[in-house]
């Protein structure tokens, strides 16, 4: 069910709430308002539990009935008298949820999106380069494409050989692709001008080459390398679609069909000799790359269209010429490439948490009588404090494992040690030992310099990786929360301060610069790891919160005790979305045994 929401509206209805619950951030006010008229709509205050129907959210309660015998005032369900009620107490929905969501200090983190359902489809659009279905034949003749050996032995050697190659021709990566344009010959032809002009005797093998394969020597088996994509490391590359003679010469490619030949039949001169209409991936498998180091054979090859989201091919739009625009003749004899859009959902589908009280009668009078408590309602409080944690703790581990996994990926930078370069490691940098702090001119406060350097090194490269933004907020424990706290430049929270009194929360605590830094107070004191991360929109890459049901609050008068009992429980989803949400988070490992930080 997609119920739409009127948001300006939603604000203004449910503004004096929100200001009484001291909601001050405008985007935690908004979708607050849009669950609230969302709650209000779908009618859940009026849930049964019970076949005897529902009364102005009052549980199983109905309407009285008239007797069928005068006189008779009370019965059975369904016989002369009224119907019995249920006797439990009304449902307390609404206000329990708005606690809730405003208590919940892990919801600055990320971005919520309420849900009119129990289930949520959530559409994304990829566009691929090359109009090739994703799903059915995005391995038959794509121009651009990566590919990878599903074993994993052979896709490391396959990439191993190619950054020898990439050395041996003095050719550096960049950021989505290379310094020099790399050609590559495959295996498939061993004869003719376009294996004979690039035959080298000595490594008894077709070389690569930086120069471009003429069309008047033939391109037949070659393939130029376009680099690493930018996300899972994979090679690609780009083939050719060579027109000529029709008879003697190379086939004219049909580009409608997506085939050499009028009859489907001909040699593709772009793969290799003798291939008929094989796909690229029958082609790569067991066909040889010819690379300096060595020739490499792929054994179970797949491949994969290449995402504009992903990376940005050098040269596609313009004759594959990455500095300069095409002449007038390349415009005229150049057919331009295609790019496609790629439509798939992701189905979410909300959990729930539940937890209940229970007292006794004589509790609830002794404690009136000698402190002066409600300890009903102190109890509700401790309820709704226990679901709040749950759920703070659960976006945090959510958090941690994305920045994790971008910590681990393969594109990941690394120092000269093979160490990742966000980790700090204070006793190899100072080269500390039995006797200290070896001779150098760092201080401690140098030292925590170069933590908000790296702090500030990782928020840049989820800006530059992950295409969105620089980082907004940090997780870490109490121990790095305190050497960031005594350096120049922080500034205390200036939220309400009412957030740090609630047991057990994750709480704010200040800011550097445009990073707030928030304690996990269920982070060991020594466990120095810092998770930074931030909060895109609902509809771009990251982490949301999916509320269904932020909180049910149900209280009865149990027979046994003649006490109320509560249950609270609350129903959502906490989902990764969109195209590599990791990469809008790090992971920070910071090694200190000797306590120099502090």
């Amino acid at each position: 069910m997609n119920v739409m929401i009127n948001k300006a509206k939603a604000l203004k209805k449910w503004g004096p709430v929100l200001e009484e619950l001291k909601v001050n951030d405008s985007d935690k006010r908004e979708w607050m308002a849009e669950y609230a008229e969302l709650h209000q709509m779908r009618l859940t205050e009026n849930v049964s539990y019970s076949t005897l129907g529902n009364l102005n959210g009052m549980g199983a309660v109905t309407s009285p009935g008239v007797g069928a015998t005068p006189g008779v005032v009370w019965g059975t369900n369904g016989g002369q008298g009224g119907a019995q009620g249920s006797g439990d107490i009304a449902q307390n929905l609404l206000p329990v949820s708005m606690k809730i969501a405003a208590q919940t200090i892990g919801l600055d983190l990320v971005a919520v999106k309420p849900a009119s359902s129990p289930r949520l489809e959530l559409l994304f659009v990829d566009f691929k380069y090359d109009n090739n279905s994703d799903t059915t034949d995005k391995d038959e003749r794509p121009l651009v494409f990566k590919i990878y050996d599903t074993d994993a032995d052979g896709n490391l050697a396959l990439r191993t050989a190619l950054k020898v190659e990439l050395s041996v021709l003095g050719v550096t990566e960049t950021i989505g692709g290379l310094s020099s344009r790399v050609f590559i010959h495959l295996s498939g032809s061993t004869a003719g001008p376009e294996y004979s002009a690039y035959f080298d005797a000595t490594a008894n093998n077709v070389v690569a080459t930086l120069t471009e394969p003429p069309v008047t020597t033939g391109r037949e088996g070659w393939l130029e390398f376009l680099g690493f994509s930018r996300v899972d490391g994979y090679p690609m590359f780009r083939t050719y679609r060579q027109i000529g003679a029709p008879v003697s010469g190379p086939v004219e490619f049909n580009h409608l069909r997506n085939t050499y030949g009028t009859a489907n039949t001909a040699t593709p001169v772009v793969y290799g000799s003798g291939i008929g209409d094989k796909s690229i991936q029958e082609i790569m498998a067991g066909t040889e790359l010819q690379l300096a180091a060595s020739a490499v054979t792929l054994t179970t090859p797949s491949i994969e269209l290449v995402s504009l989201l992903e990376d940005q091919i050098p040269g596609f739009v313009a004759a594959w010429n990455d500095k300069d625009p095409m002449t007038r003749d390349e415009d005229e004899n150049t057919y331009p490439g295609v790019i496609g859009p790629d439509v798939f959902t992701k189905s979410v589908q909300v959990g729930d948490i539940e937890i209940s009280s229970s007292l006794k009668r004589t509790q609830i009078e002794d404690i009136k009588a000698s402190t002066g408590m409600d300890i009903v309602q102190k109890l509700e409080s401790v309820l709704i404090n226990e679901l709040t944690q749950t759920i703070s703790k659960q976006i945090v581990a959510k958090i941690r494992d994305l920045a994790e996994e971008n910590r681990a990926s393969a594109t990941t930078p690394l120092d000269a040690a093979g160490v990742s370069k966000f980790d700090f490691n204070v006793d190899t940098y100072l080269g500390l030992g039995a006797t200290g702090i070896a001779p150098g001119g760092e201080t401690t406060h140098s030292i925590q310099r170069k933590l908000v350097a790296k702090l500030n090194n990782a928020s840049n490269f989820i800006a530059t990786d992950g295409r969105v933004g620089p980082a907004q907020y940090v997780v870490t424990n109490g121990n790095l929360a305190s050497v960031l706290q005594d350096i120049a430049g922080y500034t205390i929270n200036p939220v309400n301060a009412g957030k740090l009194n609630t047991n057990g929360q994750l709480y704010p605590m200040g800011n550097i610069g445009n990073i707030a830094i928030y304690v996990d107070p269920y982070m060991r004191w020594d466990e120095n790891n810092a998770y930074i991360g931030r909060k895109n929109s609902v509809d771009q890459p990251g982490l949301i919160f999916v509320p269904y049901l932020m909180a049910q609050s149900i209280s009865l008068i149990s027979e046994a005790t003649w006490a109320p009992r509560m249950l609270i429980r609350s129903r959502y989803a906490i989902t990764d979305v969109g195209f590599f949400p990791w990469k809008q988070f790090m992971a920070l490992h910071v090694t200190d045994t000797e306590g120099v930080l502090i």
